[in-house]
C-alpha cells in the first residue's frame, strides 16, 4: 500500500511539472512571427492585437497605430501588409472627420479589398451603404478607440465609400462619404 502511494506521488510531481514545463517556456507561434515581420515595415516594434482567421488577417498593434497584415491559411508568412492606420492622426483629425475614420486598401494580386477604420465609443453600429448595408467587424483596442474592418474576396470597392455610424439608440450620428 505504502508502495503505491509512493509511486502515485512520483506521477504526481512528474505530471505537474511536465504541465509547468509546457506553461512557462517561451512561446513564439506564427502570428507572432507575422508581427515581428510587419515590426521590420513599421520600423517599431508590434504585437497581436486581433485575430480574425476567416479572413487570414492578423493586427499588429505598436505605439503609432494599427497594421492589418493578410497572411495565407497557415499563418506563417506576410502575402501583405496594408497602410497602418495611426491613433494620433485620427486623434487629430476628429474635427475634421467626427466620430470615424476609415480607409480603403486593395491587393489586385490577391484579389482581395479591405475598408477598415477607427470609431470612438460612443459609435456602436456601422453601416458601409456603398456595400449593400455592411455592417463591419470591430474589436476594442483601447478607451474610446475601436477598430472596424469589412474584407472583400475581390478588388473592387463602391467609390466612394458611404458609410453610417449609429449611436446606441440606433440614433444616426454620422453619415459620411470619401
Amino acid at each position: 500500500m505504502n508502495k503505491n502511494k509512493r509511486l502515485f506521488a512520483i506521477l504526481s510531481l512528474a505530471f505537474i511539472a511536465i504541465i509547468l514545463f509546457m506553461v512557462l517556456r517561451p512561446t513564439t507561434n506564427s502570428e507572432e512571427g507575422i508581427c515581428a515581420q510587419a515590426s521590420k515595415q513599421l520600423e517599431a516594434p508590434s504585437k497581436v492585437r486581433f485575430i480574425d482567421y476567416s479572413s487570414k488577417l492578423v493586427f499588429c498593434e505598436s505605439k503609432s497605430g494599427i497594421m492589418p497584415v493578410l497572411t495565407e491559411k497557415e499563418f506563417t508568412k506576410i502575402r501583405k501588409a496594408f497602410h497602418e492606420l495611426d491613433f494620433q492622426e485620427f486623434k487629430e483629425e476628429k474635427v475634421e472627420r467626427g466620430l470615424i475614420s476609415w480607409q480603403v486598401d486593395k491587393d489586385l494580386k490577391e484579389k482581395f479589398s479591405m475598408i477598415s477604420g477607427f470609431a470612438n465609443d460612443e459609435v456602436k453600429s456601422i453601416i458601409i451603404n456603398s456595400e449593400d448595408g455592411v455592417q463591419p467587424n470591430r474589436f476594442f483596442i483601447r478607451d474610446n478607440l475601436w477598430f472596424w474592418y469589412f474584407t472583400f474576396d475581390e478588388e473592387k470597392v463602391n467609390m466612394p465609400v458611404e458609410v453610417t455610424a449609429f449611436d446606441e439608440e440606433g440614433n444616426i450620428i454620422s453619415e459620411e462619404e470619401e
